[in-house]
């Protein structure tokens, strides 16, 4: 935030500004010779010292304006008031890394009996239903999926010297609706065993388990059906149907069931905060600072998250955040009705609550931030669903309401200055002087010093003799508002004399440096709105000394 009150973005323009104005001058008088431009070359020999006046510029910075450019995130409410917001927020890890689902194994064996009576040609059948286990990982259970991808397979093995078909029916396993119905014949071709196989991409097939509880396995409703053709050899009833099924390689969509407890990392983040980051002494005492954790969840299961990291820092020191909210905190959490949308919880930290205005008077350049989900943290099983796109968002938000005191707020910044000697040629010239004139409708007063550097930042000279008081704070109404009343005139003179001049020349730096207070020399509490501002108007004067 570049304001008087806050920082020293102002003061940047300001400087621009008496910059231009000096170079405005010196290249003025340099390149024009005054003698031919008056036409007074045929005048006898003597000395002119003329003084040029010109008005340099004017305008009405407000924090309107300031705002619209800023690359900041800046709220206004309906009246006006200003806040500054520092925001960054962290993603979990997602659903299908999170929550997975073991590769399925099961094997039966089913007997099957011709009927010695049974005529070579003839067929006889049989119906029969069966259980597939369906396991998740411990403590888990699974109630239904929706696949993304994965492989069913069948291999099924027999010793019967007939020919046979098998039909497997998985009616609770469908794809637009239409429930899994797979042939396999069998040809007797006089081996002791005849195997067949199959594989069925299981990509948008939906699966309903029956049975299982937490930590029991569910099943997979199955119906098998054998028919066999009498050949013209022996009967050996009973005969045997091995069937080996497996589900390998399995990625959902979405799956139900209960899912225990898993632990998810936030990883370490940063809320930058730039507000301060020119700051060299003093400080700024917020009134009224908010922190919002915002947790954003479209698991749909209880978790909570435990912050392991969660302080401010300012050149090495830290403070932690503290709250009799934390360390933990509940998530909320989607219902079935809400499956691909996220439930919102959000936790508003005051000074109420937190030591949040501990926290802003050290005047912090970020804020670190670290944290565990747990799942289920209740360890009591009731329904949860997971997309494989399923995640918690942790957004942590700083509101900085421009609504406090400085107090002796100390601000550097410096700025390159370009150009050769020949543009910055001073001869000739005594003195130029700078008039800024202000109408502040800022409520804070504001001292500044200009100090010339080499390139190492070794100070050559300055432009105020001691540090000038360029703005005088407006007045300001009383509770709630704080508002500025109406604005304060001041002018502020800037004389520059050759010695200083030609210091410029030498500089290839400008040291800014100011001291801002808020009105009562930083005891009383202010409020900045959108329509705080300065109008200025800059002239300058020069004296010059040429012989004709």
């Amino acid at each position: 935030m570049k304001t008087a009150l806050f920082n020293g973005g102002y003061f940047k323009k300001y400087l621009s500004l008496t910059t231009v104005s000096i170079l405005f001058f010196t290249v003025f008088i340099t390149q024009s010779c005054i003698k031919d431009r008056l036409k007074i070359d045929k005048i006898a020999g003597g000395k002119w010292s003329p003084e040029f006046v010109a008005p340099l510029a004017y305008g009405n910075l407000t924090m309107a304006n300031f705002v619209k450019g800023s690359k900041k995130t800046w709220q206004e409410d309906p009246n006006g008031f200003l806040s500054v917001i520092y925001s960054k927020n962290e993603i979990s890890s997602i659903g299908d890394e999170v929550i997975s689902i073991p590769n399925q194994n099961n094997d039966t064996t089913i007997n099957f009996i011709i009927p010695p009576s049974l005529p070579v040609g003839d067929s006889v059948s049989a119906n029969l239903s069966y259980h597939a286990e369906f396991s998740g990982n411990t403590n888990e259970h699974i109630d239904s999926i929706l696949f993304k991808s994965g492989t069913l397979e069948f291999t099924i093995t027999t010793d019967l010297n007939h020919d046979s078909y098998i039909e497997i029916s998985i009616p609770k396993l469908t794809k637009g609706g239409i429930p899994f119905h797979k042939k396999l014949d069998f040809k007797y071709t006089g081996n002791s065993t005849t195997t067949k196989s199959i594989s069925i991409n299981l990509k948008d097939y939906y699966l309903v388990l029956s049975g299982g509880t937490a930590g029991q396995p569910s099943f997979i409703e199955q119906e098998i059906k054998i028919s066999a053709t009498k050949l013209n050899n022996p009967n050996n009833s009973p005969y045997f149907y091995k069937v080996k099924q497996k589900i390998t390689n399995l990625k959902y969509y979405l799956v139900m069931g209960y899912f225990h407890q898993h632990s998810i990392d936030i990883d370490e983040s940063e809320v930058i905060i730039d507000l301060f980051d020119d700051q060299m002494a003093g400080a700024i005492f917020a009134e009224d600072p908010r922190f919002t954790i915002t947790l954003n969840n479209s698991y749909g299961l209880p978790a909570s998250i435990t912050f392991t990291e969660l302080y401010a820092e300012r050149d090495g020191q830290k403070i932690n955040f503290t709250s009799s909210l934390l360390p933990t905190l509940n998530i909320g959490y989607p219902d079935f009705t809400e499956i691909g949308h996220a439930d919102t919880t959000h936790f508003l930290f005051s000074s109420n609550n937190s030591n949040i205005k501990d926290i802003i008077q050290l005047n912090p350049h970020k804020f670190v931030f670290k944290g565990v989900v747990q799942t289920n943290p209740q360890g009591t099983p009731i329904d949860n669903f997971v997309l494989d796109t399923s995640h918690i968002t942790v957004d942590l938000k700083i509101e900085l309401p421009l609504y406090g005191r400085a107090l002796n707020f100390v601000l550097r910044d410096t700025t390159n200055l370009e150009g050769s000697d020949e543009e910055t040629d001073t001869y000739g010239v005594e003195e130029v002087t700078l008039r800024l004139k202000t109408i502040n409708r800022f409520p804070t007063d504001v001292s500044m010093q200009v100090y010339m550097t080499d390139s190492l930042y070794n100070v050559i000279d300055s432009i105020f003799d001691s540090g000038g008081k360029i703005l005088n704070a407006a007045p300001v109404s009383g509770a709630p508002d704080y508002r500025v009343t109406s604005g304060v005139k001041n002018t502020t003179y800037v004389t520059l004399t050759p010695e200083q001049l030609e210091n410029y020349k030498k500089a290839r730096k400008l040291l800014i440096e100011t001291h801002s207070s808020t009105t009562n020399a930083g005891t009383s509490v202010v409020k900045i709105y959108s329509d705080n501002g300065v109008y200025f108007e800059l002239s300058a004067k020069a004296k010059y000394t040429n012989n004709f």
